[in-house]
């Protein structure tokens, strides 16, 4: 017997369809189950909807097992209470406690909130894991967590002898754990085998059969809309009797006329049947434009945008990092990875505060994206916001700030009534258009949904722009960096990503180790501007400009690729 049934369940809010499933699944034992979709689609709703926190309003979920459910954090309640509401299962205490210990962080920054954040979702995982049910529901169970926890919570759910559901927007651990992937999408709730590549994959593809459809669709109302305008001129057409024939020839001639116009009323009346039982399709929604204009960002020449030399910090008595040396040259993505309190925000926070020991160039103006959200003005709108430092016109920045979230009049919201989700992609889009050109991000995928996050790579992906940012999120570090820095245990190490940093890491008495990278600088040079051109050249490819030759486009992307190839080998 399956632990859940689930058939035809639809829940509303007020009077609005939040979302709807249609047909019938089921949640056995072993499976990993991921739930996706943007915020406000409904997902914490379908968790407790198949926790049993909630009724749906139309159709049916059964259950015969026991659940635990892992939910976001709620005011001050008890740690227990905040984490989980355990359905037929009885907690081992002395389980529990153990378990807390287990999944207890090792020390992080004081005072910083996301360490506090993290050491709060391991314990909520701890108690999850311990509640001894059969079922386990979590609610963005990575929230807060460093690489080292996030692998952990991999193996465990991994390893869980009972079902899954997790509702996360961590597509390395949606990759590694899931069996199936729930996408709630404007109303529909859909289910796709397999893990969150799969889905991605099945999405494309459904993608271009329905874009495939459509045009099938559009060429065959057309054709018949043509068919039937012909058809009935034609019979419009058919004459009268000419004045000087006789009315025994007209009898005859007008048996014909009659005859001929029947017939093309009848053909016009056929073609308007087809059309009618045409199977309508929906046109699929249009590739967007690119977020960038580079005439509307100063860029930074200078061969060092700026150099962090023989830099030493330290928290206390905790060594965060010694002797850093720190090369950022035009084109860079660098991303800072390491576990929560290894020096990564403090290295962010020196660089915008010009500290002892970091040099830059005069063209270089810093934007900084902080946790605390504090470039926004509460009392401003979300427009006015974006618009006080930004070079681009008022119509490009309300068409960005539409693709991001805000909508028509939506943009005039004031920023101190928006939720998290909307104050990060507001201060995102004051950096993105602002007159920047060296972005600081401190963990910027935070509070952001799973297809916000790959938004959001594509566009750190086409700045034209220098940026360093920390971040968790494994997919992400890999599909936006150029280069890596990483922090741990009062060491560090850089190299071009996807580089083996392990020896580099390893090396170095005095805590430090040595910066990696191609030995020919001028190389390292080009490929950054290879990498930044080819980058144009794929926005340009999928989004052409009115004069584009898209054969010229394909071949330059291909002449781009070819070097970038022959750049890495050098390396």
């Amino acid at each position: 017997m399956p632990f859940l049934y689930i058939e035809n369940v639809e829940k509303y809010v007020g009077d609005r369809l939040l979302f709807k499933q249609e047909g019938r699944f089921t949640v056995d034992k072993g499976d990993r189950i991921g739930i996706i979709g943007r915020n406000g689609a409904g997902k914490s709703t379908l968790l407790a909807l198949l926790a049993g926190r909630l009724e749906p309003d139309a159709g049916r979920i059964e259950r015969s097992c026991t659940v635990a459910e892992m939910m976001q954090p709620a005011g001050s309640r008890g740690d227990w209470e905040q984490v989980c509401g355990v359905s037929g299962a009885e907690t081992d205490e002395s389980s529990a406690a153990e378990a807390v210990k287990r999944w207890r962080a090792p020390d992080e920054e004081a005072a910083a909130s996301h360490g506090s954040g993290g050491e709060r979702t391991r314990r909520r995982i701890a108690l999850l894991l311990s509640s001894g049910a059969e079922l386990l529901i979590a609610d963005e169970p990575t929230s807060h967590l460093d690489q080292e926890g996030t692998k952990l919570l991999f193996d465990a759910f991994a390893s869980f002898d009972g079902a899954v559901i997790i509702v996360s927007h961590e597509r390395m651990l949606l990759d590694a754990v899931c069996t199936s992937i729930i996408e709630l999408d404007e109303g529909r709730l859909s289910v796709f085998g397999g893990n969150y590549s799969d889905y991605k994959m099945e999405k494309q593809a459904r993608k271009a059969r329905e874009q495939f459809e459509y045009e099938q669709y559009a060429k065959e109302k057309a054709r018949l809309e043509s068919a039937i305008v012909e058809a009935k001129n034609k019979s419009k057409s058919v004459k009268k009797k000419p004045s000087r024939m006789s009315d025994k020839e007209a009898r005859l001639g007008k048996m014909k006329r009659n005859s001929a116009k029947a017939r093309l009323d009848r053909t016009a009346g056929i073609l308007e049947q087809r059309l009618n039982q045409l199977e309508e399709r929906e046109k699929p929604r249009a590739a967007e434009a690119p977020l960038f204009d580079v005439t509307a960002h100063e860029p930074c020449r200078s061969k060092h945008v700026l150099r962090v030399e023989n830099l030493t910090a330290a928290f206390g008595e905790k060594l965060l990092f010694r002797e850093l040396n720190l090369p950022v040259k035009p084109g860079m993505r660098i991303a800072l990875v390491g576990p929560n309190g290894s020096g990564k925000t403090t290295l962010l926070r020196a660089i915008d505060a010009r500290a002892d020991g970091i040099a830059y160039s005069p063209a270089c103006r810093i934007g900084y994206f902080r946790q605390d959200l504090s470039l926004l003005d509460e009392e401003k709108t979300v427009l006015q916001n974006v618009m006080s430092t930004t070079n681009y016109n008022e119509m490009h920045v309300r068409t960005v700030l539409a693709r991001t979230l805000f909508k028509r009049e939506e943009v005039h919201k004031r920023v101190g009534d928006l939720s998290g989700g909307e104050r990060i992609k507001t201060a995102l889009a004051k950096l993105f258009l602002g007159e920047y050109n060296t972005l600081l991000l401190d963990e910027p995928t935070n509070y952001l949904d799973i297809f916000a996050r790959e938004s959001l790579e594509q566009a750190l992906v086409q700045y034209p722009g220098i940026i360093l940012f920390a971040a968790h999120d494994e997919a992400f570090v890999k599909n936006v960096a150029t280069h890596v820095l990483t922090l741990s245990d009062g060491r560090w190490s850089f190299a071009p990503a996807g580089a083996d940093m392990q020896a580099a890491g390893a090396s170095g008495a005095s805590g430090s180790s040595k910066v990696s990278g191609p030995p020919d600088e001028e190389a390292e040079m080009e490929l950054l501007q290879v990498e930044r051109a080819l980058a144009e050249t794929i926005g340009r490819l999928s989004m052409p400009r009115p004069d584009d030759d898209p054969v010229k486009l394909d071949a330059e992307f291909r002449s781009l690729l070819a070097r970038k190839r022959e750049l890495l080998k050098v390396k």
